[in-house]
C-alpha cells in the first residue's frame, strides 16, 4: 500500500519541493551578500578614513599656501608703492632744500654740471 499522506518539505513523492529548496537557496544567497557587504565595509571604513586624512590635510595644506601667498602678496604691495611714492618723496624733499639753502642748491647744481660736462667731452 502506498502512503498518501506526505510530510510537509515533501512531495507526493517523499522528495523535497522545488520551492523548499529554492528558499533554501536564497537564503543562502542573500547570507552569503550580507557576508560580503559586511566584508566591504571592513576594508572600506579604514581605506574611507585614510582618504578622509589625507583630503583633510590636503585642505589645510593648502589653505596655509594661500594664506602664505596672500601674505607676500600684501608685503610685495607695500613695497611697490614705496617704490612708486620714491620719486615724488625725492622731489618733495629736493624742494625743500632748495628752499631751505638756495646757495648751497646753485654750487651742488653747478659742480654736478662740470663733472657731467667733463665726462661727457671724453
Amino acid at each position: 500500500m502506498e502512503n498518501s499522506t506526505s510530510q510537509p518539505g515533501q512531495g507526493s513523492s517523499g522528495t523535497p519541493d522545488a520551492t523548499d529548496a529554492a528558499g533554501v537557496v536564497q537564503r543562502s544567497v542573500e547570507s552569503a551578500g550580507s557576508a560580503l557587504h559586511s566584508t566591504i565595509d571592513k576594508v572600506a571604513d579604514p581605506a574611507r578614513n585614510t582618504v578622509n586624512r589625507a583630503s583633510t590635510a590636503a585642505h589645510e595644506t593648502v589653505d596655509k599656501l594661500a594664506s602664505g601667498a596672500a601674505h607676500v602678496v600684501d608685503r610685495f604691495s607695500e613695497q611697490a608703492a614705496r617704490v612708486a611714492e620714491a620719486p615724488s618723496r625725492a622731489i618733495d624733499c629736493s624742494k625743500s632744500w632748495v628752499q631751505d639753502k638756495p646757495l648751497e642748491a646753485v654750487g651742488a647744481a653747478l659742480a654736478l654740471g662740470f663733472i657731467i660736462g667733463r665726462l661727457t667731452a671724453r
